[in-house]
């Protein structure tokens, strides 16, 4: 367990904002949660996705609260397993976890539950909540293919291997997202793979019921957000991001975007 000013050195070195200790302490245990699946057998046969992957990864510059995989075979038990192992090892590192679990359908969920780590690390705020800080795990068996790709977890002095679903699978699911969920968070992400020229895997697309050019269909989904709208969900994404005046890149997603994918289009 790092200290509460080991913690915030590392933040400061990976360029996170040291004011928002919650976040660093929540990203804390995300790396820790991420290296004990990473050594389980269960732990191989899921595939690192969403938020989180992109910002432990690819850098992106927002706090993200969850654990998103994909899998092709692992069964409600041997997910149950797995993170009954990993609460095991997070004790003996000092942390104790609380666990709670819900599926439905193709979709595995659990919550890990800290309830003293805010405490103990003396970051109790006005964003604290009675039970504890949670990070919820959740792992879905999607209807396309998996590819995967082996990428590098590194933070708060750990670093390690990781199997993660391909880029191109993840941006066509977040293509897809905006489309259907009104969030900040989907938006500057989608904007991040944009300025990044993550690949657009166009037969997860095709599942996922989208037959229109992808780049075309996204300046249509965001057109179909209005104004208020992408101001309301700006706002609810600002306290998440590193640079908080980047929220107003999504507030005004509807002229930046389509500069962003003439830009991709060059250079892809």
């Amino acid at each position: 367990m790092l200290t509460y000013e080991a913690l915030i050195d590392n933040a400061k070195q990976k360029g996170m904002p040291h004011t928002k200790v919650r976040g660093i302490l929540r990203e804390y245990l995300q790396v820790l949660i991420l290296k004990e699946i990473s050594r389980n057998k269960y732990g191989k046969k899921l595939f690192f996705t969403g938020g989180t992957y992109l910002r432990l990864v690819h850098g992106l510059k927002r706090f993200s609260e969850d654990l998103d995989y994909n899998t092709k075979t692992l069964s409600a038990i041997e997910f149950e397993n797995l993170l009954k192992t990993v609460i095991n090892d997070l004790k003996k590192l000092g942390f104790k976890a609380e666990l709670n679990y819900k599926h439905w359908g193709n979709i595995f969920c659990a919550n890990l539950v800290f309830p003293g780590v805010e405490n103990i690390y003396n970051v109790v705020s006005r964003y604290s909540k009675q039970k504890g800080i949670t990070i919820k795990v959740e792992t879905n068996r999607p209807k396309w293919k998996l590819k995967s790709e082996t990428q590098v977890v590194s933070g708060f002095g750990e670093f390690f291997p990781y199997i993660c679903t391909e880029k191109g699978a993840l941006f066509a699911d977040k293509i897809d997202a905006v489309s259907k969920k009104k969030r900040g968070r989907h938006v500057y992400d989608l904007m991040f793979m944009l300025s990044n020229k993550f690949p657009i895997n166009t037969n997860v697309l095709k599942v996922l019921g989208i037959k229109d050019d992808p780049l075309e269909f996204i300046v249509k989904s965001i057109n179909n957000i209005s104004q208020a709208e992408l101001r309301s969900m700006a706002e609810s994404l600002r306290p998440f991001l590193f640079d908080e005046k980047e929220a107003d890149m999504v507030a005004n997603a509807r002229e930046i975007i389509p500069l962003m994918i003439e830009k991709y289009k060059r250079k892809v």
